[in-house]
């Protein structure tokens, strides 16, 4: 169990790997807020997070963090997230989470079928509580069920709360990281800038990864972290060119949108269906949005329910400011977001 001073003590470790201090704010106004999120702006999962937390009208201390490993006049710059403090502050939640280490890429990120990744955001730290939290599907049902108001993400009748969650885990298993970081054999519409960052990603990430294991050779816990985050990133990039592989992830997010479009004729949930707003509308929302970004919006243009659900879910102030302008602010320019710019 760790301390309140101990938790308060290795925060503080894990904000100070962020190099400008001006990516370190409070948001909601209270100068000592309960939750402290470390996040980065252009994450998918972080996007889920913040959405959240806007819906719920948390005060936060905002965490952003550089997730891209880079390459300066002087050497190698490691992402931030993969600093040691901040990676012993997610192993305190991989305690309590209690999974395997992630063995592998799939191209998800959903913690119950991959398993851990120590080294990724969101984070989020609820100091009143004395809690560490990781993987974005558990800290948005966490932070839900501290509050009703001003707004009730999962509903409490049976029915309806399993199929909110039921939605939930159908998005937190796309394959976001294949259709991000894989470079499609046909029509590969990422914006070129992105597509250039993504030719050394990998290598970036498994040397600054190697470099860490031999810097902290004495911290066992540590570098089972970076040798495991080493096995998942050296299986992206053996694959981010495999057209079969990219193909495969394609074909899974398409059937996944169809069997959305049958879900929303059914009317089981969605606020265009006269349902409150909800979990399953935040995650659905911050990835249209991603897959919009992408330009894969062409996905649903057969399917007028998904049209509509995306075109009112980007029209929700929460997701306007932390799913599109956060792309916008924070990803290379995408034409197919252009439309979208003046959502709020």
């Amino acid at each position: 169990m760790t301390s309140r001073a101990s938790l308060i003590e290795m925060t503080a470790a894990a904000r100070a790997a962020i190099a400008d201090p001006t990516r370190i704010a409070i948001v909601g106004g209270r100068a000592e807020p309960r939750f402290e999120l470390f996040h980065a702006a252009s994450s998918l999962c972080s996007q889920k997070v913040r959405t959240v937390l806007h819906e719920k009208a948390f005060s936060y201390r905002s965490n952003d963090m550089l997730i891209l490993s880079t390459m300066a006049s002087d050497g190698l710059v490691p992402a931030e997230h993969y600093s040691p403090a901040y990676i012993r502050l997610r192993l305190v939640a991989a305690r309590e989470l209690n999974p395997e280490f992630i063995s592998g890429y799939s191209g998800r990120t959903s913690v119950e079928t991959e398993g851990f990744d120590p080294c990724v955001v969101p984070l989020l730290v609820d100091h009143e509580a004395g809690r560490v939290i990781a993987d974005s599907k558990r800290i948005c049902v966490y932070l839900d069920g501290l509050s009703r108001e001003p707004i009730q993400l999962i509903p409490e009748a049976p029915d309806a709360r399993a199929e909110v969650m039921r939605q939930v885990d159908i998005v937190d298993r796309i394959p976001n990281g294949a259709l991000l970081y894989g470079f499609h054999p046909d029509a590969d519409l990422r914006p070129e800038a992105l597509k250039a960052s993504m030719q050394t990603v990998y290598d970036y990430k498994v040397m600054v990864l190697q470099r860490l294991v031999a810097d902290n050779a004495g911290e066992p816990e540590l570098v089972a972290a970076y040798r495991a985050k080493i096995v998942k990133e050296s299986g992206g990039k053996k694959v981010c060119r495999d057209p079969e592989f990219q193909r495969a992830a394609r074909r899974k997010t398409g059937q996944l949108l169809n069997d959305l479009e049958r879900d929303l004729a059914a009317g089981s949930f969605a606020c265009t269906n006269g349902h409150a707003f909800s979990l399953a509308d935040v995650f659905w929302g911050v990835n249209l949005v991603r897959l919009n970004y992408l330009g894969l919006a062409s996905m649903w243009d057969a399917l007028p329910r998904v049209t509509r659900y995306f075109d009112v879910l980007a029209r929700r102030p929460s997701l306007c400011k932390e799913a599109i302008q956060a792309s916008l602010d924070s990803l290379p320019h995408s034409r197919y977001m252009d439309a979208m710019a003046n959502c709020t």
